[in-house]
């Protein structure tokens, strides 16, 4: 008997820690209500923690405007010398999909900054109820404060969050980097599906191993070169646009091989007149891990990808500048890589970014010859 107490008590007690923190010797603080801009990844700043600003919902399609409302690639920095954090938030929809697990829909990952270049993953306590929350316990260091980032959920819309140190402890936010961003428009795998966490996004390795702020627009099942977002990216200031749509493109669609065709000529066009010295960068569809078996499906990368290079060829024989193209042969995902047949594991979404990293270092040779 007191052997099933003791292992009822063992099982219990981190559940009663997270549920019950001890508020009362907690400060809390909530980024929204700071004086001044905080959240990193997307171009506007608003009370809330939606990707596409409010004058876009009347112009862009109801499915891409309610998946702007999911945090994908959304983060915020702060210092703190606490040995502990807190971050309690309530998110609008599921926690967890059959092929996604929940802290990769709806879970948060936290970073510490180890120097100039390097940053280190926080292993976090977590607890999904209706208020999420998370514990990070945190080496004490009194000699200074350390900086961390918080990465928020890749597939839930976050309605209220906040971060909680002790009494007594430091905590300041930082104000976002104002930076020019790299721009990824694109599908779910831009959106983050199916990494275990947020920061397993390929966008978000990226973002981290280049040290440059970025903005992620993947909207699952609907990153479709729409011209409303195009002209919008087209106005705001970036250092890289990335579109990464073709897999979108599928029969049940209903968009023709011809409009396809259009949407990325009128793409590349629109974004070099508006942004003369910024790279676009297509990205050829990375393939299913079933297309071998599935013929089908694999005509239909074939098909895309040849499209996407027959135009781009058109856009250099007219000797439109700027324009590069991402293989899928670079990526080189294989059967190993997928959760599902259609998006990355972890495994695949690091090969992605590694593939975007070497990218960038030609794009970077060749603009400046």
């Amino acid at each position: 008997m007191i052997t099933s107490i003791t292992r009822l008590m063992l099982f219990f007690f981190p559940m009663l820690l997270l549920n019950n923190p001890t508020s009362g010797q907690t400060d809390w603080y909530d980024p929204l209500r700071v004086d001044f801009p905080v959240i990193e990844g997307r171009f506007m700043d608003k009370n809330d923690y939606f990707r596409l600003p409010s004058e876009l919902q009347l112009v862009v399609r109801k499915e891409v405007w309610e998946l702007s409302k999911n945090s994908a690639g959304l983060s915020l920095g702060f210092l703190t010398d606490a040995t502990e954090i807190q971050v309690k938030y309530t998110v609008k929809g599921n926690h967890q999909m059959p092929h996604m697990p929940a802290t990769g829909v709806s879970g948060v990952d936290l970073f510490f900054r180890k120097s100039e270049e390097e940053w280190n993953w926080s292993r976090g306590v977590y607890n999904f109820g209706d208020t999420i929350q998370y514990i990070f316990k945190i080496d004490p260091n009194p000699n200074f404060e350390k900086e961390f980032k918080l990465y928020l959920p890749l597939y839930n819309e976050v309605e209220h969050l906040s971060i909680g140190v002790r009494k007594g402890h430091t905590f300041e936010f930082i104000e976002k980097n104002s930076e020019a961003p790299i721009v990824v428009y694109g599908t779910s795998i831009a959106q983050g599906a199916c990494a275990s966490r947020p920061a397993m996004a390929w966008t978000t390795i990226f973002q981290q191993a280049l040290g440059m702020p970025l903005v992620n627009l993947g909207f699952s099942g609907n990153g479709l070169l729409e011209k409303e977002l195009i002209d919008w990216i087209s106005k705001k200031e970036s250092s890289l646009i990335i579109l990464d749509c073709l897999p979108n493109f599928v029969p049940g669609k209903g968009i023709s091989d011809d409009e396809i065709r259009a949407r990325i000529q009128y793409a590349a066009r629109k974004l070099r007149a508006d942004n003369p010295e910024v790279p676009v960068l297509f990205t050829a569809h990375a393939g299913y891990s079933d297309q071998y078996v599935d013929h089908s499906r694999r005509d239909l990368v074939t098909k895309l990808n040849t499209i996407l290079l027959e135009e781009l060829d058109k856009l250099w024989e007219q000797g439109v500048h700027g324009i590069h193209h991402l293989s899928s042969q670079a990526i080189g995902l294989d059967q190993f890589d997928f959760v599902d047949g259609t998006h990355p594991t972890d495994g695949g979404m690091l090969k992605y970014a590694k593939a975007y990293q070497n990218k960038i270092l030609e794009i970077n040779q060749e603009e400046r010859k």
